[in-house]
């Protein structure tokens, strides 16, 4: 019978954050073992079987399913944490809503001026010890997105929106950690009064004022416009900042691998910036509460399970990829051989945002960070108490 097989390390702990692999190595093998569990939740971390549960969305969902208790339950969470409770009710809900957002995600690709992030850049070849450069290289594609948006802020707003988002998705899935909840209720709120504000003042000529237009005379509603913009616009500035530590990182732990892109930065293309994200993904675990019966690698899941998949064990399996733990940029990304981006319904919404980013932007790092700079490994801070994520909130690099 498949099991589940208990850590010996928190997924909190720091070791686990930084480098899960080791502990995660001696499980690949053992077919009797589903998973693993840490903290009282289960963990799926192979590839194939996080596959099959991806693709299992008939039967799972990020929700529970709907019972008198869940709605209770809901009802409770709604009147003490109402503006969590309409995003969950309105966000990525309606498929017009969606569409119309896919539509204008590919317009905003053509508006974003990465060439604004340039003095980020330069700060990577000033000689000295950098503490800080995260503080800084976190708002950037934030203010970049807002931008090209139509969205007006000025810099203390920016902060503020910023630091909101990132209380809304450090409290994604930690049900039981009612300060949490609390900050992400209150970064909710936040952001959705800037948004209704914008949504009533864009500027005519901006793609915010075309995209509220055209949804308004769609007959969307603008809770279900304003909550889509509010996961977006959340969720992918989060997601590029938090990554972009582990690329640093890597860039220099794998000095060898990553010359030739210092060299012809013309070879920098999706590829790369996928291999960059396998290695070291920021998600750390995404939750799926069981609402049919089906059997995954020999074990049945009945309705009230509840399962999370593991994507750095995902992206690390050696069961999958070769050589997991190598940084190699010849490998081949296909649609169905990898799960950076998650996928089925839960695919993330701004995924080419994220490689165009990347590949725009890492052209610049290489140009300015010096290859003999070095991360101060024993002074790197990390923040493993999310869920949902794994974060490192300082990156001391030394620049000689």
């Amino acid at each position: 019978m498949t099991q589940f097989v208990p850590l010996d390390v928190s997924i909190f702990d720091r070791s686990f954050t930084l480098d899960p692999f080791q502990y995660l190595k001696p499980l690949y093998a053992e077919k009797d073992v589903l998973g693993f569990s840490s903290e009282g939740m289960n963990f799926c971390f192979r590839f194939e079987d996080c596959k099959d549960l991806i693709g299992a969305h008939t039967h799972v969902a990020r929700e529970p399913a709907t019972t008198e208790e869940t709605e209770a339950e809901f009802r409770e969470f709604a009147r003490r944490y109402p503006n969590r409770a309409w995003h969950f009710q309105y966000s990525l809900t309606d498929i017009k809503t969606k569409v119309i957002l896919n539509r204008y995600l590919a317009d905003l690709l053509d508006k974003i001026v990465l060439e604004d992030a340039a003095p980020v850049f330069g700060v990577l070849g000033e000689p000295g010890q950098h503490n800080d450069y995260l503080d800084v290289v976190r708002l950037l594609p934030m203010r970049l997105l807002l931008s090209a948006w139509g969205f007006e802020f000025d810099a203390a707003q920016l902060e503020k929106l910023y630091d909101a988002s990132v209380a809304l998705v450090k409290s994604f899935d930690n049900y039981d950690n009612e300060a949490l909840i609390a900050e992400g209720e209150e970064g909710i709120a936040y952001n959705r009064a800037y948004m209704v504000e914008q949504f009533e003042t864009a500027n005519p000529g901006t793609l915010l004022h075309d995209f509220v237009k055209e949804s308004r005379e769609s007959g969307i509603s603008d809770d279900h416009s304003i909550a889509t913009m509010l996961t977006f616009m959340q969720a992918t500035p989060n997601t590029i900042s938090v990554s972009t530590a582990f690329m640093l990182r890597n860039i220099l732990r794998f000095r060898d691998e990553v010359r030739p892109l210092r060299e012809t930065p013309s070879l920098i293309d999706d590829n790369v910036i996928l291999e960059f994200l396998r290695r070291d993904n920021h998600v750390k675990a995404l939750s799926r509460q069981i609402h049919s019966s089906f059997v995954l690698r020999g074990r049945e899941m009945n309705p009230g399970d509840s399962l999370y998949i593991f994507y750095p064990g995902i992206n690390l399996d050696p069961t999958h990829w070769k050589n997991p733990l190598a940084l190699d940029f010849q490998r081949e990304f296909t649609r169905d051989n990898h799960n950076v981006f998650g996928g089925s319904r839960y695919a993330c919404i701004g995924s080419r945002i994220a490689l165009k980013y990347f590949a725009a932007i890492l052209p610049g790092v290489l140009a300015n960070l010096p290859e003999s700079a070095q991360v101060i490994e024993d002074e790197l801070e990390v923040d493993g108490d999310w869920i949902a994520e794994r974060v490192i909130t300082k990156l001391p690099i030394f620049v000689p």
